[in-house]
């Protein structure tokens, strides 16, 4: 468990691991089940880096956006944000599936990557920015945000068709069973039950980002089977961005809309 732990640290942090793990079957699922137990520890590094900020110096609100933002993109290394990019660059370049892929596999990003990105980024920070600016992070949905969309990549990735035989997803799913989702669920309970524990009256947030959750996985799938005939590396990288994108929306329209 420890070496799968520290796989999936190595393979989806920015966090210097310096110790050579073997890629086995039972190191690769439990580095994949344990996908939530990383975006927990991005939830847990965030709260702790605003909270030491409040303390500090009494952060204002734009510091407090800014922070989040900031760790997200600097403990995952940026390799969602190019992911999100190229799909970008891929489908609406409106070619067919070929292509498509082809595009994937550039290493150079385009005008509608860019574009996407920064349309991305700014929608995250706005959003994070109002929240901040009424008082409104919470230690539960930072966590809660990271955990479920890793849990979500999870599921698509050991039970979404591929798109191709072939590339980085490819690969991992070879290793794959069903008790991975097993591993990951186990794992995202207790991360999402410990902070219920601290903000009792938050339920009906974890209850929503969850049903969102469930919605946008089933609605991206749909999408990346017709756009590029099933997963790779780069839709789940997309499809994290964009679900910490919509489930962020969620929590502003619970809290400003529903709670206001």
């Amino acid at each position: 468990m420890l070496k799968g732990f520290l796989l999936a640290i190595q393979f989806f942090t920015s966090l210097p691991v310096r110790r050579e793990i073997e890629m086995t079957n039972h190191t690769v699922r439990r580095m994949i089940g344990l996908l939530p137990l990383i975006g927990g520890l991005i939830g847990c590094v965030a709260a702790c880096v605003i909270f030491t900020a409040e303390f500090a110096f009494a952060a204002s609100p734009l510091i407090t956006a800014f922070l989040i933002w900031l760790i997200f993109i600097i403990l995952t290394g940026g390799l969602h944000l190019d992911g999100w990019t190229d799909v970008s660059d891929a489908y609406f370049s409106y070619q067919d599936q070929g292509r498509r892929h082809e595009i994937l596999k550039d290493p150079r990003v385009g005008a509608f990557g860019v574009l996407s990105m920064i349309v991305l980024l700014a929608a995250k920070f706005v959003l994070l920015l109002d929240l901040a600016s009424k008082d409104q992070i919470s230690i539960a949905w930072l966590i809660w945000i990271p955990v479920i969309s890793r849990l979500m990549m999870a599921v698509s990735l050991t039970k979404a068709p591929l798109a191709k035989q072939e590339g980085m997803a490819y690969f991992l799913k070879s290793f794959l069973n069903g008790r991975v989702i097993l591993i990951a669920g186990a794992v995202s309970l207790i991360l999402l039950a410990v902070p219920l524990t601290f903000s009792p009256e938050q339920w009906p947030l974890l209850c929503i980002l969850l049903a969102g959750a469930a919605l946008f996985s089933v609605i991206s799938s749909v999408f990346f089977n017709r756009a590029f005939g099933g997963i790779s590396g780069d839709t789940l990288g997309a499809s994290l961005e964009g679900g910490e994108l919509w489930s962020l929306i969620l929590v502003w329209c619970y809290l400003s809309i529903v709670m206001g």
